[in-house]
């Protein structure tokens, strides 16, 4: 057998949450209304990065500290289900297997809750937005784009937002792996709507282990034939089905 990759998307993909929400539903309605009233008055669709910096400074302005944000991300639910099959499948398969996060969230944020769930060495890389703590002001967490506005837009025509091309983010990653013929089999676990470009360029026999009943199903059961999907699509809504699954790699 050769190698597997396995790719995660993050909220309500490798966590049960949106990192992005989170923070405001633990420290402050009033931002989590005004983090809701500033996306619908964008693309309405998805919350940005652009818009999480901009309630992230008035969390600031409002007096809560880093602390009580890192304290915000520590208790985001893991399911125990996900760590055991990702600890499960990589114990078995050792170094034939290759985890790799790709996520519209952020570095502090991804990296916070996969320290203190034990998971800080899990993914050979975590392709991201950046985040950094202010330094004029050290409880304010500065987000910017993974694909800055400064250079030229990433002409993706799937759908995927501005700062980030997912199926470009892909293959740049497989390209520098040995490109995908080093891989037996890719592995793309997700749930939005941004997570079907990088499936539209897998290969027949890779998997898309696809969250029912969210915007990837809904986008796969739609246009899936339109643009010839070609992965084997794989349904699953609780994190014991993807520890089902992973038995089968």
């Amino acid at each position: 057998m050769g190698k597997t990759l396995i790719v995660f998307d993050f909220d309500w993909s490798f966590v049960d949450q949106d990192t992005d929400r989170w923070v405001f539903e633990v420290l402050s309605t009033p931002l989590r209304r005004l983090l809701q009233t500033r996306k619908s008055a964008g693309t309405g669709s998805q919350c940005t990065p652009d818009v999480v910096h901009e309630t992230m400074a008035d969390l600031a302005e409002a007096g809560f500290t880093k602390e009580q944000v890192l304290d915000a991300l520590r208790i985001l639910p893991v399911h125990p289900a996900m760590k055991r099959a990702v600890r499960g499948l990589k114990e078995r398969k050792g170094e034939d297997v290759e985890f790799l996060c790709l996520s519209n969230s952020n570095v502090v944020y991804i990296g916070t809750i996969l320290k203190h769930h034990g998971l800080e060495d899990l993914f050979s890389e975590i392709i991201t937005n950046p985040a950094e703590w202010s330094s004029e002001n050290p409880n304010r967490l500065n987000i910017g784009r993974r694909l800055p506005a400064s250079e030229p837009p990433h002409g993706c025509t799937i759908g995927c937002l501005a700062n980030m091309c997912k199926g470009d983010e892909l293959e740049a990653y497989l390209a520098k792996r040995g490109g995908r013929d080093a891989w037996d089999k890719v592995v793309y676990v997700g749930d939005g709507g941004n997570d079907f470009c990088p499936l539209v360029r897998m290969k027949a026999g890779d998997w898309g282990l696809v969250r029912k009943g969210m915007e990837l199903d809904e986008r796969i059961r739609e246009e899936g034939d339109k643009v010839g999907l070609k992965v084997v699509v794989k349904k699953w809504e609780q994190a014991w089905q993807i520890e089902e699954y992973f038995q089968e790699l």
